[in-house]
């Protein structure tokens, strides 16, 4: 990374497991600094502003007010990422922000909207797209048409208490099955339309875990694929099995996972490693890169990819509680104002 690089101010929104991940790749590799960092818990704040030498806020508008950044990361729960973002782009700020982009699609419209009357940088963190795997399957897929595609899943209760709600996380779909919608979009194109069936409380009893047990989703593409996407919250965790994207073309196929891409023919299975670099390093050198050097197309998971992506998860939802189809183009238009 360069000097210049290397001196961007990060102000940090969200200290907790995922700005941890973040604000660690950017230290290992010496990215940028972080010179304040924000939480609603005082200690958290404060542990991760010393840990960087910085400054400790509870308030992200007085952080804004109060600093020199030069960027704006934030990692908070779900349901309030868009909300933080609008004050980020007020503020004039380039944005790293946590996936999904939001549980409302009317105020996820607004940012998109917002950034794109200013020209503001805007990065979803959809790290898959910035994986050697991810950039491997791009290259082996090619122009080809792929005819289906199969996305799964399987996992256990969340290890974070606010997750186990479905009005706060938003679901396993949503929460983490997104990663590989998205991962789907990029390699096979928009999805058309969607179409699912969830179960709930049929495994899981506790009293506080209000969310669905099962997903089972029907998926259609624009270039003609036809999919699917499954995934559980009802597994214990030592089972956990996946997460795994395959994509059929003619006498071939194609696997993308965390650890890297596999190549199915005739011939034997090819098999690329993402290697030893953190599965998020990718996404943070682009985001700093781009900041840097003032180069949007380094940004290969865009705001418009995020919204498309997290529309997609959401009208899964809308699906299962409605029992309808949904296309997506006309779901995107009516709930967020993007057409």
């Amino acid at each position: 990374m360069t000097q210049e690089a290397a001196k961007l101010r990060v102000g940090l929104i969200g200290a907790g497991r995922m700005g941890n991940v973040h604000t660690g790749i950017l230290k290992a590799e010496g990215l940028a600094q972080v010179v304040a960092a924000c939480d609603l818990i005082p200690e958290k704040a404060q542990a991760k502003a010393d840990e960087w030498g910085g400054r400790a806020y509870t308030d992200h508008q007085t952080m804004l007010a109060q600093e020199e950044l030069d960027a704006v990361y934030i990692c908070t729960p779900t349901f309030n990422h868009a909300t933080l973002a609008l004050d980020c782009v007020d503020a004039g700020l380039p944005i790293f922000v946590e996936k999904p982009l939001e549980l409302d699609l009317g105020i996820a419209g607004r940012l998109v909207r917002a950034a794109q009357e200013k020209d503001l940088l805007v990065c979803v963190a959809f790290h898959w797209r910035y994986s050697p795997g991810y950039l491997r399957a791009q290259t082996l897929i090619g122009d080809d048409p792929i005819t289906m595609v199969s996305l799964s899943w399987y996992w256990t209760r969340p290890p974070i208490p606010w997750m186990w709600d479905r009005h706060r996380a938003g679901g396993q779909i949503v929460d983490q099955n997104i990663h590989l919608i998205d991962a789907s979009q990029g390699l096979a194109g928009e999805i058309e339309t969607v179409y699912a069936a969830y179960n709930s409380r049929q495994v899981n009893f506790e009293p506080e875990f209000d969310n669905w047990d099962g997903y089972a989703l029907t998926l259609r593409y624009k270039n003609g694929a036809v999919g699917t996407c499954t995934g559980t919250y009802g597994l214990f965790p030592q089972i956990q099995v996946g997460p795994i994207a395959d994509f059929a073309l003619r006498d071939r196929m194609v696997r993308l996972t965390n650890t890297g891409a596999s190549h199915f023919t005739p011939d034997g299975v090819e098999e690329w490693a993402n290697g030893h670099a953190p599965f998020h390093a990718g996404v943070n050198r682009a985001f700093i890169a781009a900041v840097a050097g003032g180069d949007a197309s380094l940004i290969t998971a865009t705001l418009g990819d995020g919204l498309r992506s997290t529309a997609a998860t959401l009208a899964a939802n809308y699906s299962a509680e409605s029992g309808e189809v949904v296309n997506l183009d006309k779901f995107i238009a009516e709930r967020a104002g993007i057409g």
